[in-house]
């Protein structure tokens, strides 16, 4: 609870130092001439990545040999989605997959970690698609700032992560290391994760295959930011575009802070700061980014329903023929 409120403190004050920079008024002004067609085209592109999202952790599952349904995995992607959205914390929507898909499949450390190779995944395509786009950039001399070179170490980073979560050695020393420690209960701990982990580290052929999806799912999501503020009137040049393909992810990679309520205010004030380098005015780039994150709201909604929806099948027969918990029996 105390975590709660620091974050909804700093929230709160990221929200007053954004309306005492920027005129709330400017940034209505900027959002009320809306062009509905760009705006419809923005939810059905981020749409399509939310189902090619959910098709990614699919095949993740699967390589961990989790058997779910593909339909039933698509709908706790969307709940997740909601969750996400809709939850004082960015992590909820993965802690109500992870619960439910691990109570369903008998394999929670299962499901946690590959969820958690989805999410790194998923940011490292991110970033790496920032990082190329900003290699072309320099060499077409397209104008960005000096921080945009972090994106840089925040790959490296990344991949550091993901070699050493599927790296033999560790998985052996780890377990040991601990165990000489005193640490008997996590050292066990450790050596299950590994094994879970191990499961991906002779599948090259299949990350690499992963890895390139990610980076098609996360170009789908940074071209909703682009029709987004086409949908909000804005005439974006060919150079703000290459601009914003660098500059919303490094947005994307902040709000991965977990400093606030799901991102609002730092979403704001990060925006503020960082979307004018590609030309946009201070109001406009949080208007646009105020309005891509409503887009993923109207969209998640419908996890919403499929939440409510499957309550009410709660008491329907299993493939074992029992009914579920919570239902008739």
């Amino acid at each position: 609870m105390a975590i709660f409120f620091a974050k909804l403190v700093v929230s709160g004050a990221l929200i007053w130092f954004v309306l005492s920079q920027l005129s709330l008024t400017e940034i209505r002004d900027a959002m009320t001439k809306p062009h509905w067609g760009w705006l419809g085209a923005a939810l059905a592109v981020y749409g399509l990545s939310a189902v090619a999202g959910a098709q990614q952790w699919a095949w993740i599952l699967r390589t961990a040999g989790i058997t779910a349904p593909a339909r039933e995995i698509r709908r706790l992607y969307f709940i997740g989605l909601f969750f996400n959205n809709f939850l004082p914390a960015n992590i909820g929507g993965d802690a109500y997959k992870i619960i439910d898909l691990g109570r369903r499949e008998h394999r929670p450390l299962g499901v946690f970690c590959a969820t958690l190779m989805d999410r790194l995944i998923g940011l490292g395509a991110l970033t790496a698609l920032a990082v190329l786009v900003l290699a072309g950039a320099a060499v077409a001399q397209i104008p960005l700032p000096n921080t945009a070179l972090l994106m840089i170490p925040v790959l490296t980073l990344l991949f550091a992560v993901l070699a050493l979560l599927l790296s033999r050695r560790l998985g052996s020393l780890l377990p040991g290391l601990l165990r000489r420690l005193g640490l008997g209960r996590i050292a066990d701990q450790a050596a299950r994760i590994t094994e879970e982990f191990g499961r991906y580290r002779h599948q090259v052929r299949f990350m690499n295959g992963i890895f390139a999806f990610s980076m098609l799912v996360q170009l789908l999501r940074m071209g909703t930011h682009l029709l987004v503020a086409l949908g909000l009137g804005f005439a974006l040049t060919g150079t703000q575009m290459v601009q914003l393909l660098v500059l919303v992810p490094m947005l994307a990679i902040s709000l991965t802070l977990p400093v606030t309520i799901n991102g609002i205010g730092l979403r704001e004030s990060v925006s503020a700061q960082l979307l004018v380098y590609a030309g946009l005015a201070g109001p406009q780039a949080v208007a646009m980014e105020v309005a891509a994150y409503l887009v993923q709201v109207v969209f998640s909604l419908q996890g919403g329903a499929l939440l409510w929806l499957g309550r009410w099948g709660r008491g329907a027969p299993d493939a074992t023929g029992e009914a579920e918990s919570g239902g008739n029996r």
